[in-house]
């Protein structure tokens, strides 16, 4: 009787998690498809890790589509090596890409216990980096066509300008700052350090976006 009411509250916990969690995935994409921009405000504002678990969901789906471009990517190739490199660096870059971004963020934070929170910091990042997860969801059409690229590659560019601007705004709420030319100062200096290590790491066939 014990082991029966146990499971059963094991299933009840399950379902209020996973709707839970379904609402959540639900409520943020609402919000980010309506206004991307104000989203990014109730994250930095947030004292409850506001979508951080949806957030990690998103860069674990990009991490998956970067698992198919790697698989499928050098389908054609026979040396095993390779194509494993291949794959650890593929799996690698939304990974560091956010890890990177975020930490700069924060390392930079003029007052990090009262304005900015580490949680919030990588919530943000992620948030950033959804324009290229579309990106790189649509350019898996590449493995099924040669000619895909001339469609793909400017949705891509596209998809990374929109994440630089998202990128702005959340540097200007996460930092608290009220001041525009502020804002830009700090978005410039992130964003210097970001592509410096992205130049560095590219030497040694890492990659960044």
């Amino acid at each position: 009787m014990e082991n029966d009411s146990n499971n059963s509250s094991n299933d009840e916990f399950t379902k209020v998690d996973f709707k839970d969690g379904t609402q959540n995935c639900k409520n943020f994409f609402s919000s980010f498809f309506s206004n991307p921009i104000k989203t990014l405000k109730n994250i930095s504002d947030s004292k409850h890790n506001l979508f951080f678990n949806t957030a990690i969901i998103m860069l674990l789906v990009w991490v998956l589509i970067m698992f198919f471009h790697a698989l499928f990517g050098n389908v054609y190739s026979n040396n095993g090596l390779y194509i494993f490199l291949s794959a650890v660096r593929d799996l690698t870059i939304p990974i560091i890409s956010v890890g990177f971004l975020a930490l700069i963020i924060y390392c930079m934070a003029p007052n990090k216990d009262e304005k900015c929170s580490l949680t919030n910091t990588i919530t943000s990042s992620i948030v950033c980096k959804i324009p290229i997860i579309f990106a790189s969801f649509i350019s898996l059409i590449n493995l099924v066509s040669d000619k895909a690229y001339y469609i793909t590659n400017p949705i891509t560019y596209f998809c990374i300008v929109i994440s630089i601007v998202l990128t702005y705004f959340a540097i200007k709420f996460l930092y608290k700052e009220s001041e525009d030319f502020k804002s830009f100062k700090k978005f410039m200096v992130v964003e210097g350090i970001f592509y410096g290590v992205y130049l560095i790491l590219s030497f040694l066939g890492i990659y960044m976006v």
